[in-house]
């Protein structure tokens, strides 16, 4: 390994998307069994005794270099904004539907008139929600820091155009007077669970994007092994492991410097 860089970046998915929605999956099965659990961090244990002992058995001249990124932060730091203003109208759509149950809790309304606006304002905030993520990947086509990537997010905006189309025919629909509740909330679900692989999929471009700037720095840097902060730090000495999140959170936003 002397006089070698052997870059390890990890980062992995992020956890939340641009509307905010959970990426990961669930710790305990519903049936409450942990032995699935308990295995696996059996094998974690195990693997990290493997790797104490072999840098442990290091020579000591090689100087492992270690840092680490919070690649979560530079999430909500730098690709968030982009879309502030969609996030707000979605926003709103949110607090519209709480002030609309409080209403109803307080018998202000009935229940079918509370059903109705409710599976309105339901399908409006999908659509709120959908143009956050179709700005973002509008912003990501149009930034030549994406350029590497630009094939594979215009087939996904040419992908999202039928979901983009059903959601308005639902929302005029709604807005019309819903004949059929049952009918309309299944069609609601389907193009929300559709939504929802939508923002999984810009998550992990972004993700991508961070962990290709996170790799440039590290290799600049002459660093060893980058860590994910979440999830993966546990504990670290910060005279001796860097951060260089600043340095990527300057690449970041140099990449939509001209969208």
């Amino acid at each position: 390994m002397k006089g070698s860089t052997v870059v390890a970046v990890v980062i992995g998915a992020l956890v939340v998307g641009f509307v905010g929605g959970i990426v990961g999956g669930l710790l305990f099965q519903q049936d409450g069994d942990v032995s699935g659990l308990e295995s696996r961090i059996a094998g974690v244990e195990s693997r990290l005794s493997t790797l104490e002992g072999r840098v442990a058995a290091l020579p000591q001249e090689v100087g492992l270099k270690v840092a680490y990124v919070d690649a979560e932060e530079l999430f909500m730091k730098v690709f968030l904004p982009k879309v502030d203003a969609e996030r707000q109208a979605m926003i709103l759509k949110q607090q519209e539907i709480q002030q609309l149950r409080a209403r109803y809790l307080q018998g202000e309304i009935s229940q079918e008139e509370y059903q109705q606006q409710g599976a309105r304002l339901q399908v409006e905030l999908l659509q709120a929600q959908l143009n956050v993520n179709l700005t973002m990947l509008d912003k990501m086509i149009a930034s030549p820091g994406f350029a590497n990537f630009r094939g594979d997010l215009e087939r996904i905006r040419e992908s999202a155009r039928p979901l983009t189309a059903e959601v308005a025919n639902l929302v005029q629909s709604a807005q019309l007077g819903i004949v059929y509740l049952e009918g309309f909330m299944a069609t609601y679900q389907q193009l929300q669970a559709a939504f929802q692989q939508l923002d999984q999929l810009l998550s992990r471009v972004a993700a991508a994007k961070i962990v290709e700037i996170a790799q440039q720095v590290a290799r600049e840097q002459g660093l060893d092994l980058v860590l994910r902060k979440k999830d993966v730090l546990i504990y670290y000495n910060d005279q001796k492991i860097t951060d260089i999140s600043g340095e990527v959170e300057g690449r970041l936003w140099g990449l939509f410097s001209s969208s």
